[in-house]
């Protein structure tokens, strides 16, 4: 009878730590989902080469590491980002009209409009 005591109690305890809600392996709700990235406008949309480009949208990445610009295919530095803008430097590129593509947590947005590439003189 003694022995079935310190049994019993070890019983108890373990149903009791089993009904723990900090011990559960019931998953808790899925994260929210990330907001999606989107690209408003574009300002100006047209420039020369090492000129500064504002992008304006909404849900971009908080850091510049975070944040990817490329002109079609020609990589953009980024010198300034917040929730809704990135600032970007125009990449050496010829006269013509070129797409703006950001990369931000794990999502890929085109501006709605070409960026025109002007390197000559009026």
């Amino acid at each position: 009878m003694k022995k079935q005591i310190p049994l019993a109690f070890a019983l108890v305890a373990l149903l009791f730590s089993a009904c723990d809600p900090e011990n559960s392996v019931i998953p808790g709700p899925p994260p929210p989902p990330t907001p999606e990235a989107g690209i408003r406008s574009v300002y100006p949309n047209a420039g020369a080469p090492g000129s500064a480009v504002a992008i304006f949208g909404e849900n971009f990445a908080p850091t510049i590491s975070e944040n990817y610009v490329t002109f079609s295919s020609s990589t953009a530095e980024i010198t300034y980002v917040n929730e809704g803008m990135l600032n970007v430097i125009v990449p050496n590129l010829a006269d013509g009209d070129y797409e703006i593509t950001v990369y931000t947590g794990g999502q890929v947005r085109r501006a709605p409009q070409m960026f025109t590439v002007i390197t000559s003189k009026p």
